[in-house]
């Protein structure tokens, strides 16, 4: 009974339907040529047909519209570790606690995250097209410029008014060149692509959808526990795909009609 009323709580804060942004065909650089990187290089133009991806992070109320249309179980309520009184996706900070609706759901797997958008008639951005999504064409490190600013992102260490997490797009100062929000801090997110250190190197340079197979999954943005040179939008990270924690979220991307 609980569960419901949160659910119920929780839909009443979703809108018809998520707003998207579009990112046109086109090159952009990818990945930087500098002596301490190592999975982000090398530096080179990559050719990306045209997508959407989403404005704002999936928020808990778009997930629990989900689950309420779907009955969908997460991974961790498969496998019995996700009890009604236990840390989860609708209890983020404990069993008193309820979800903000208009924070980014966090303790989700990237299956739970593949399983969302694919409902939504979408699916997650490759590392490619998050990458592109977040610093545009002209090369910038952070989705607003060249240099770290601060009161752009939910960081750690930062006075951005905000323990932990942040109601998505909090920071409009901080959108990236196509307007979405949130690319850096907040919570990682989930990319389609399985983890290679080396394909940046190795990968083709049209629509790369990264490795066919893999054991860790990509996660790109940081989080709000992180600081600000980890919010780089060339900052890769990988995790197993059944990792679930506060710091973890979603967005989703569409592709284009040629």
């Amino acid at each position: 009974m609980r569960i419901s009323r949160l659910l119920s709580a929780l839909l009443l804060a979703v809108p018809v339907a998520a707003e998207e942004v579009i990112v046109p065909a086109g090159p952009f650089t990818m990945g930087i040529d500098h002596p301490r990187a190592t999975d982000e290089k090398p530096s080179r133009q990559v050719y990306l047909s045209a997508f959407s991806i989403d404005r704002y992070e999936v928020t808990n109320a778009r997930f629990a519209a989900f689950v309420a249309a779907t009955g969908y179980q997460t991974e961790a309520e498969k496998r019995g570790a996700e009890k009604a009184d236990s840390i989860s996706w609708r209890q983020p900070h404990g069993p008193s606690s309820v979800a903000a609706p208009s924070h980014p759901v966090v303790y989700v797997s990237w299956q739970d995250a593949h399983a969302y958008c694919a409902w939504r008639g979408g699916r997650l951005p490759t590392e490619a097209e998050w990458e592109k999504s977040a610093r545009g064409s002209d090369g910038r490190l952070w989705p607003w410029g060249a240099k770290f600013a601060a009161g752009r992102a939910n960081l750690w260490g930062a006075e951005d008014g905000y323990e932990q997490l942040a109601p998505v797009g909090s920071f409009p100062s901080g959108a990236s060149p196509y307007g979405a929000l949130d690319m850096a801090g907040n919570v990682w997110e989930w990319c389609a692509d399985w983890y290679d250190a080396n394909y940046y190197a190795t990968g083709p340079t049209k629509d790369p959808q990264g490795p066919e197979t893999g054991r860790l999954k990509v996660l790109r943005g940081g989080s709000w526990i992180n600081p600000g040179p980890v919010l780089r939008s060339i900052n890769r990270f990988e995790v197993l795909p059944v990792e679930r924690s506060p710091y973890i979220g979603f967005r989703c991307a569409r592709s284009h009609a040629p």
